[in-house]
């Protein structure tokens, strides 16, 4: 079976917003099939201080999902974020910074 691997023309300012702000756990899983979404997200500590979760890039509120995509999203709901903006990846990145500081307490 293949996917597409194509990534949005969004893809590398966001990514880069996240890496500002997450350092350096932020990969790349485009290429990885299946729906999971294109930037894997993590931060914090060791397995109870640790929040991980995925980023799904688009273009803007027309792109839609693949039927990969909504089946990993009905598979493992709350797991990804749809992102379209660098102003929505610096919030998203700060929510995760929030909700990994609450989790260590």
């Amino acid at each position: 079976m293949t996917y597409a691997r194509r990534r949005d023309a969004n893809q590398g300012e966001i990514e880069s917003a996240f890496r500002q702000l997450l350092g350096d756990h932020v990969t790349d899983s485009s290429a990885w099939a299946g729906g999971a979404g294109d930037l894997f997200l993590s931060f914090g500590g060791e397995f109870r201080d640790a929040f991980c979760c995925f980023a799904e890039i688009k273009i803007d509120d027309k792109a839609t999902y693949t039927a990969h995509q909504i089946r990993f999203r009905n598979r493992h709901p709350g797991t990804t974020r749809r992102i379209e903006t660098v102003d929505e990846a610096i919030e998203y990145a700060r929510w995760i910074r929030a909700k990994v500081k609450k989790l260590a307490v």
